[in-house]
């Protein structure tokens, strides 16, 4: 497919990355001259210098050959002119970034919906809703809702004295005969992953990224070793876009949240937005700050400033002083090592989720995609098309790739279900899917007439 991306920030090059490595033909449009030189010289794709508000910029990256246009700039305006002009150009699909929160309002619907835009993302406020769920389930690094909540993808370091820790899948598998409530999807060690089978032996450190019911969350969890709380004591580091969404969220849960924000004006309007969060003027790398407002006492430190040290240091500093859980947010994804070396539970970045959307556009008939920072491991949702291979055919009559693992089946009217090898399918179930990315398109074929 012919991919042109508007914007080589965090966003737009993470995009250029994993659709260059699927062999997609991508074009980078870019107006930063160094940016767009770092790029070409780093990635194998094709980049414009330019703006994507100009038709003629557009013509050079072949706008009338496109099969998708990704306009991700950090420029509402770049963004909208991007998209409208590729719908005159007859671009069949088009992913817009819109992060002003007055374009998100009831009274800029008719103006966005006036774009033509297929998908139109905040990774802010994608971001924001990851936040909560690890919130919502402490200890798991990674947490994406899948089949409108049905289902959950739960990754997490498997701990010291976990009771799955040295067994073989095959084992675990056993132990919860007839009625399964999770699967193993796919396992970490070292720079490693792989889709497992059967005989896979689980060990302390493996990073693995669990299939379970809505139900079984904390059972999964309890069998990796890790707490898998609710966060009742949250603090949230810098009062940006995340931070406060972040805020509104829990607060309207219950929950007690203290706010660190360094900006006094900015403070000011936040606590007179919020109503229950304790809105606290300083630096989120100032410790004694920290260490009076109970940072070590808290269940979650969540860290959403737009700087990475910072957001590193505070929670490194927090899990250091005793807090249960620490989440730091990231856009330069070299300082990922550091997260682990200090401790900190999780990292989560803007880019991810709007990558998944992007991919979704791209899956064919994927409702649903869900990436890693650490991983080119995936998970797709698939409705089976009547008249496909899937259609009436036994799991283990399908004879996928090795590396394509079938994970669960959703049917209307039915709980979802973790699929075994005699699972029948059939024309517009639902089903969850672990794969590699050079095995979609081969796993694809499968679902779809």
């Amino acid at each position: 497919m012919h991919v042109v991306i508007i914007g080589a920030g965090e966003i737009g090059w993470f995009l250029a990355q994993r659709l260059g490595a699927e062999q997609h033909d991508i074009v980078m449009v870019e107006t930063d001259p160094v940016r767009a030189s770092a790029i070409a010289e780093q990635l194998d794709v094709q980049v414009v210098q330019g703006s994507g508000s100009s038709p003629g910029v557009l013509k050079q990256a072949g706008i009338a050959r496109t099969d998708l246009l990704a306009a991700v700039t950090e420029r509402d305006e770049v963004n909208m002119i991007s998209s409208l002009i590729a719908k005159q150009h007859g671009v069949a699909k088009t992913v817009v970034r819109l992060q002003s929160e007055e374009l998100r309002t009831d009274a800029a619907a008719e103006l966005v919906a006036s774009l033509g835009a297929d998908v139109v993302i905040d990774p802010d406020a994608d971001t924001a809703d990851e936040i909560l769920e690890l919130v919502h389930l402490t200890g798991a690094d990674e947490v994406y809702p899948m089949a409108n909540g049905e289902l959950v993808v739960i990754g997490a370091e498997i701990a010291d004295g976990a009771p799955v820790a040295g067994m073989h899948l095959s084992e675990v598998a056993k132990m919860y005969e007839p009625r399964w409530e999770f699967l193993f999807g796919a396992v970490t060690r070292g720079n490693k992953t792989t889709i497992p089978r059967g005989n896979q032996q689980l060990c302390v450190g493996d990073h693995v990224r669990v299939l379970v019911t809505k139900s079984a969350r904390q059972e999964i969890l309890h069998l990796l070793g890790l707490p898998g709380q609710n966060a009742k004591r949250v603090m949230v580091l810098g009062g940006g876009a995340i931070g406060t969404r972040v805020a509104q969220r829990l607060e309207t849960e219950g929950v007690d949240v203290v706010l660190v924000e360094r900006d006094v004006v900015r403070a000011r309007e936040l606590s007179e937005l919020l109503q229950r969060t304790l809105v606290v003027v300083g630096d989120v790398t100032d410790t004694d700050l920290l260490s009076e407002e109970g940072a070590g006492s808290m269940d979650a430190v969540i860290a959403t400033t737009g700087e990475d040290a910072a957001n590193v240091l505070s929670c490194a500093f927090a899990a250091a002083a005793g807090a249960t859980f620490t989440v730091a947010v990231l856009h330069r994804l070299s300082l990922l090592p550091l997260v682990r070396q200090f401790g900190i539970n999780a990292a989560l970045s803007p880019r991810t989720a709007s990558a998944n959307s992007v991919l979704r556009q791209l899956r064919g008939g994927a409702s649903a995609v869900t990436t890693f920072l650490e991983s080119d491991a995936e998970v797709d949702e698939f409705v089976i098309e009547a008249g496909s291979r899937a259609d009436g055919a036994a799991v283990c009559d399908l004879h996928l790739p090795h590396s394509v693992l079938l994970g669960a089946v959703i049917r209307e009217g039915e709980p979802a279900q973790i699929v075994r090898g005699n699972t029948v399918l059939q024309a517009k179930d639902h089903v969850v899917v672990f794969a590699r990315p050079d095995a979609l398109d081969d796993a694809v074929c499968f679902f779809v007439k």
